[in-house]
């Protein structure tokens, strides 16, 4: 059979949401595909799937021209474009793969030899669709998914483990994460996230000082895939701690503001999105154009304590 490779997408959530449906390639196709995966994803990557990967690198001119070489080196006769862009189809077409599919946006129907509709990308169902489409793959429900196993760091073992920040912008950002703790007087909390996000772990830690950890810019995600694979929960934003949360079978709540649970909510069994729909939801938006934000504001944390104790009894 002829070989393939998958360019994964940039974003840690959309690309763990990807390799969901790439986990479950028959294994006449797994024998000849290979990733073309994000650099700074590539030990995350290692870790959750065993197919060999190529490193998308493209920092600059030098990068760029080593990974189009690494691609034309592997002869691959089919490349699957999983990302929408316009530089990942002209990157596809520079490294001479003779099919490339995916779909026709951005202008860069006349790169791709294989074009879909680019109404496949439909925001009322969910993107796993999307990605199975391109992929040429049977579609299966994104709550069949039953986690991948990976070696728990027991350090904080049992612990709740709370993301509260979202890079996308505040309209991501449930602000009732201090209260939670309180709530949660039972248990002690890590605090998972960037340096960005350091100022909310504070917050927390005010709440709960003796029972909260705040490892917010001091962890790989390996890292953070061990400890959340080591945790009693994990309650998230919607960012790409949650999908990885999900991704690895841990119980996750996802907490969703101006983005659609429809469309990317939590994968797998152990998932619950919460939301509170309001008339302008989902906007999409990195910030509320009303300034109000109620979408994230009555999501209660008693709802969200709730929903915890009834998802970890199952």
């Amino acid at each position: 059979m002829n070989s393939s490779i998958i360019l994964l997408p940039n974003w840690i959530g959309d690309m763990l949401l990807a390799l969901s449906i790439v986990a479950r390639l028959p294994e006449h196709r797994r024998s000849n595909t290979t990733l073309l995966v994000p650099k700074q994803m590539g030990g995350l990557v290692r870790m959750l799937c065993d197919l060999p990967q190529i490193l998308f690198a493209r920092s600059d001119e030098a990068e760029r021209r080593s990974t189009v070489a690494a691609v034309r080196r592997g002869r691959f006769n089919t490349i699957y474009l999983l990302p929408f862009s316009f530089s990942s189809a002209w990157f596809a077409m520079k490294a001479g793969v003779p099919v490339r599919r995916g779909l026709s946006r951005e202008m860069r129907r006349f790169l791709l030899t294989d074009p879909l509709s680019g109404s496949i990308r439909d925001k009322s169902a969910h993107i796993t669709q999307e990605y199975a489409k391109i992929l040429e793959m049977p579609y299966f429900s994104s709550e069949e998914w039953n986690g991948v196993t990976v070696k728990p760091d027991t350090t904080y073992s049992g612990s709740i483990v709370y993301c509260p920040g979202a890079a996308y912008g505040p309209a991501k950002k449930w602000p009732h994460f201090p209260e939670l703790a309180i709530l949660q007087e039972g248990y002690n909390i890590v605090v998972l996230g960037t340096s960005a996000d350091r100022e909310s772990a504070q917050e927390i830690f005010r709440m709960a000082p003796e029972r909260t950890t705040d490892l917010t810019g001091k962890t790989s995600l390996t890292e953070a895939a061990a400890l959340m694979s080591g945790a009693h929960a994990v309650i998230s934003n919607d960012s790409g701690l949650m999908h990885l949360a999900a991704y690895i079978g841990t119980p996750v709540i996802g907490l969703f503001g101006s983005t659609s649970p429809v469309w990317t909510r939590p994968i797998g069994k152990k998932s619950i999105a919460m939301n509170v729909p309001e008339p302008c939801t989902p906007c999409f938006e990195h910030t509320c154009r009303y300034q109000h934000y109620r979408c994230l504001e009555n999501i209660t944390p008693d709802a969200v304590c709730d929903a915890m104790e009834k998802l970890c009894r199952v």
